[in-house]
């Protein structure tokens, strides 16, 4: 009996750490579809956080669009 308590701790603690890296995202069956989807892409890590040049540019780039869509109504 222990030794199952075992593997079933080590089975949790595996899917926790799964879970906290990204590397397991359960999927609530929701898909977004069209246009409206915003770009996925991460920003590349450095020592003290993100590169400030790549979000800069993802602002720019965010800024237009917000600006292309509200000249459209």
């Amino acid at each position: 009996m222990t030794f199952l308590f075992v593997i079933l701790a080590i089975l949790v603690i595996a899917g926790a750490a799964l879970v906290i890296t990204g590397r397991f995202v359960p999927s609530l069956g929701v898909e977004n579809s069209g246009d409206h989807r915003l770009e996925t892409r991460g920003f590349d890590v450095t020592v003290r956080g993100y590169r400030m040049d790549e979000v800069d540019t993802r602002i720019e780039i965010l800024e237009a669009r917000i600006a292309e869509l509200e000249s459209d109504k």
